[in-house]
């Protein structure tokens, strides 16, 4: 078996984002977003999961003293031609980027992207061996479980 890393190209995710956002940019009442743009996933999280899974037997090959200031936001993104407004689930994506913690001015805790270009204050102690930006995923409902109780709770 091989892991292989394969990210995409910072333009081909911004289309993406770009297009999900235009479709999803709508205001509530209260004036804020009616869809959320990205989702934070602390890296803990994911870390159990592989645990969970047997992926991981347990944590003695992870770097413990990074996990607490480690995440992956996964934004929203659509893979359709402007000139097709044809909405459909199959074009949907999750466009995947690590993140780190830092403080900013106000001293409020942020999650940076770590993404090729793009300079953060405390970058973590790893170099990007692409462009820190990945698309693997596939959408529901075609890669559903129909017997899930989140499928149709």
């Amino acid at each position: 078996m091989s892991i292989k890393t394969k990210s995409i190209p910072v333009l081909e995710a911004q289309i993406y984002v770009k297009k999900w956002q235009s479709e999803n940019s709508a205001t509530n009442k209260k004036g804020g977003l009616k869809h959320a743009k990205a989702f934070l996933i602390p890296a803990g999280d994911l870390i159990d999961c592989l645990i969970e899974m047997e992926i991981l037997k347990d944590l003695s090959c992870i770097n413990t003293s990074l996990v607490d200031s480690a995440g992956i936001r996964a934004y929203m993104g659509i893979d359709r031609p402007a000139s097709d407004d044809m909405q459909s689930a199959e074009t949907e994506k999750l466009v995947l980027v690590a993140t780190t913690k830092e403080v900013d001015g106000t001293n409020k805790i942020i999650h940076r992207d770590i993404i090729e270009g793009y300079d953060i204050k405390n970058p973590p102690p790893h170099k990007l061996i692409g462009t820190g930006i990945f698309d693997f995923t596939d959408p529901c409902p075609t890669t559903c479980d129909p017997n899930s109780p989140l499928y149709n709770p």
